[in-house]
């Protein structure tokens, strides 16, 4: 009887949920569920299914405030454009330690930058779907166009600077300004 003393006192914690499966991919099921998430509200695994739903609902909905990849987000750092950091515990136990050194120092920056951290473990199904795509991944707080179109003209801009006698655009047309104006509040 004295063994079961701290399941009875914690008999008001448990939930019962329904799941289709017994496998560990059925918990993001259960999670799902709105009238369990209302009683798990406060918990670390409640917040963390929430951020990363966000996450992948804002890549959905606006692609250009959901980042992933390492190279990605760090650069949206430097922009101090991140809001919301989603990091796997995984990367922080990489037997590499100048990885774990890069990860830290991003988290550190991020919290520095007034950025919110959400550390997920990789024992966890939402840590697992987070790991996926990449292990780090970042909300914006303000759109940013794609890092490889940015890339993109600042190549042809270099190049147009190189030779400035150059009068076409990269599609061979002649470069004419005016267009390019009336292109872009076409646009908008």
């Amino acid at each position: 009887k004295r063994e079961d003393r701290a399941l009875i006192e914690n008999k008001s914690k448990f939930v019962l949920g329904k799941a289709s499966s017994g496998h560990k991919h059925a918990l993001e099921e259960v999670f799902s569920d709105p009238g369990i998430m209302s009683r798990m509200n406060d918990t670390k695994v409640a917040k963390e299914s929430a951020v990363l739903h966000k996450f992948m609902r804002t890549m959905e909905v606006d692609p250009d405030r959901a980042y992933y990849g390492y190279d990605h987000v760090q650069r949206a750092n430097q922009e101090l454009a991140i809001d919301s950091l989603l990091v796997t515990d995984e990367l922080f136990r990489s037997s590499n330690v100048q990885t774990r050194r890069l990860y830290v120092n991003l988290v550190e920056s991020v919290r520095e930058n007034g950025g919110t951290v959400y550390l997920f473990s990789s024992l966890h199904v939402s840590g697992q779907q987070l790991q996926q795509v990449s292990g780090v991944a970042a909300m914006l707080r303000f759109p940013m166009p794609d890092l490889d179109e940015l890339e993109e003209q600042a190549e042809q801009f270099q190049q147009n600077e190189d030779d400035p006698d150059e009068t076409t655009d990269s599609d061979g047309e002649e470069y004419d300004p005016e267009r390019r104006i009336r292109e872009d509040l076409q646009d908008m």
